[in-house]
């Protein structure tokens, strides 16, 4: 047991100063954000334009109601910035401790170790999820405490969905690239396939609905899964949770499966 923690915490130190940047980056862009919603509350004529927009356009970046402290967050951060940002993170962290590490030849230390491939690769996959959980909170964290800092005010049960959907959207595509990674460990090979999926996502859910043919199809993408209940006004459907959490969980079990079959790549 005591081998297999310390499997986790080798992957934690690693990425302790990546995870300490993108919380900083993550929290100081909410609190910047959200110091213009004074501002931007005094402004009637700002959001009467916004509505005055295109129909498809105002829904593809989420400024719908674009006056309200929901609409504020959601066209500002939450529409695509935060769960964009938040799912790179996934895919870059999830990859420099599988892939990156296997093809740096860092790896190989550990796999000459009594302790089976399989425990290995999920504690590096574990120690890059936990970073992820910890980047999410303090993302929450800061959203309060900016709320109460500049008056805007909106339901705490309601940021708290939302984050945890934008936490569970990066993780579904941590998983993509463990996956990946457990099959190569091709490190370029992973992160453009994790990319890629992060952005087609994006684009299904935002632009597929412009199009009568396309529309019904935005339900493929998980950012549909995550956000299309707009779960900044709306309570949260449970099966949302499970859609992005059970496919997570698959494709990191069917990337171990695959690493432990394999051969491991030498430096």
């Amino acid at each position: 047991m005591a081998r297999t923690l310390e499997l986790v915490a080798i992957p934690l130190r690693a990425l302790r100063r990546a995870a300490l940047v993108w919380t900083l980056s993550l929290s100081a862009l909410i609190a910047l954000t959200v110091a213009f919603w004074p501002a931007f509350r005094e402004e009637a004529a700002l959001g009467e334009m916004i509505e005055s927009m295109p129909q498809p356009l105002v829904d593809a970046f989420g400024l719908a109601n674009f006056g309200t402290p929901a609409g504020f967050l959601r066209g500002n951060l939450y529409a695509v910035i935060v769960p964009l940002l938040v799912a790179v993170a996934g895919v870059l962290l999830a990859n420099g401790q599988t892939a990156g590490e296997e093809d740096s030849g860092r790896m190989e230390l550990y796999l000459v170790q009594p302790v089976s491939r399989s425990t290995i690769f999920i504690g590096r996959v574990s120690g890059a999820l936990i970073c992820l959980a910890v980047i999410a909170a303090v993302m929450l964290l800061a959203q309060l405490a900016s709320d109460a800092a500049f008056d805007l005010k909106i339901g705490t049960d309601r940021l708290l969905a939302t984050v945890m959907l934008c936490g569970l959207l990066g993780l579904l595509h941590a998983g993509l690239a463990a996956f990946v990674a457990g099959l190569t460990a091709r490190p370029g090979l992973v992160l453009a396939i994790g990319l890629a999926v992060v952005v087609g996502g994006y684009v299904i859910m935002a632009l597929f609905p412009i199009s009568d043919v396309l529309a019904p199809w935005r339900h493929a993408s998980p950012w549909d899964w995550a956000l299309g209940g707009d779960p900044l006004v709306n309570a949260t459907d449970a099966w949302r949770y499970l859609a992005l959490g059970g496919p997570a969980i698959g494709l990191i079990a069917a990337g171990t499966v695959a690493f432990n079959r394999r051969d491991v790549r030498a430096a």
